[in-house]
């Protein structure tokens, strides 16, 4: 039997998470931060790119109007069809997503004015595949927008050498896109021109532990939880609550997050 792809673990896993997904509190922050920078037209043909569960697509939704499309495809049947969900229960017409792959777009060249995608360029197997078929379905004169995480809150560090103790960790990333630096080559490569990127830092407040474990269930680190065995998993658990206990504030535990935002165009 061969061993799952990066792929087939990713689908599998947030297929799981799909449920939850949608209850971390900081995507929706950052996804309007991203539509708001895209600065979307009425009217607009819009392509979310690992549209979660709506993160992007929603606030974009909003930008285009009825008169707009928009379309959100993730690699997750489960997060296209709770998202799917979504869109009925909000009664937009003019919005719906699909299962499919960024590396493999199902659409015609030039069907779209935007391409969206909110952090899920870490994943992709083949970024630079991903990238030209972004650019091949932007229309000319069209713009990409994406957002990539930036440098971990240092506070943060025993979490990923804890894990490795317990092993709790399966590598999902195929490249790393903390700076602006290691950015900017991949949408020069694959044909953009105008690459411009802005950072944007976050203090996310997470108010007790359970809201910190059930985000850390809800995203790709789960492949490594869902590894460890019942009492492995209750013993990780328990030393990650008495480690965080020395960042315990107040209103709960405070996270650094930055996100870069990178705006390109397509001549």
């Amino acid at each position: 039997m061969t061993e799952p792809t990066k792929k087939e673990i990713l689908r599998e896993v947030f297929d799981r998470a799909a449920d939850g997904y949608g209850h971390i509190r900081y995507f929706p922050i950052f996804g309007q931060w991203l539509v708001d920078t895209a600065q979307i037209p009425t009217g607009a043909h819009v392509l979310d790119v690992a549209c979660g569960r709506g993160a992007v697509l929603f606030p974009a939704a909003e930008k285009t109007g009825p008169s707009g499309r928009v379309v959100g495809i993730d690699l997750s049947e489960g997060m296209a069809q709770e998202t799917n969900g979504e869109i009925q229960k909000r009664g937009l017409k003019h919005a719906e997503a699909h299962a499919m792959d960024a590396e493999h777009l199902e659409f015609a060249d030039g069907t779209f004015d935007y391409v969206l995608c909110g952090f899920s360029f870490q994943f992709f197997p083949n970024l630079a595949q991903a990238l030209l078929e972004f650019h091949r379905v932007l229309k000319p004169g069209g713009r990409i927008v994406v957002t990539t995480w930036g440098e971990e809150d240092s506070r943060w560090n025993w979490w990923d050498k804890l894990r490795s103790k317990y092993g709790a960790v399966v590598k999902l990333g195929s490249q790393s896109l903390d700076t602006p630096k290691e950015i900017k080559p991949w949408f020069s490569e694959a044909g953009f021109v105008d690459i411009d990127i802005i950072t944007k830092d976050m203090d996310m407040v997470f108010a007790d532990e359970a809201e910190w474990w059930n985000m850390q269930w809800s995203i790709s680190g789960r492949a490594g939880l869902e590894k460890l065995d019942a009492a492995t998993l209750e013993n990780f658990k328990a030393e990650t609550s008495a480690r965080m206990q020395a960042h315990k504030e107040v209103d709960g535990f405070h996270d650094r997050l930055q996100a870069h935002c990178t705006i390109a165009k397509k001549l």
